[in-house]
């Protein structure tokens, strides 16, 4: 018995059981974020086009001379 009788497809749980029984297999072109996850930590994947990707660049903010709010106590 095939999953569509089963499991209400309206849901992304449902839906996600059906495609299964009928054969599909997630792979990693279909989510595009971990795609830019990957390329923003230098790993690169064959057949994708980065030129779409986002841009964007992260930078710390924080201060180089950070001081903590607490003393740190040595026993």
């Amino acid at each position: 018995m095939k999953a569509k009788h089963k499991y209400n497809p309206k849901t992304r749980e449902g839906a996600r059981r059906i495609a299964q029984s009928m054969g599909y297999k997630h792979t990693i072109y279909d989510d595009p974020d971990m795609v830019a996850l990957l390329y923003r930590a230098g790993i690169t994947i064959a057949d994708v086009d980065y030129s779409q990707l986002d841009s964007t660049e992260f930078t710390d903010n924080m201060p180089k001379e950070h001081v903590a709010d607490a003393e740190t106590i040595k026993l």
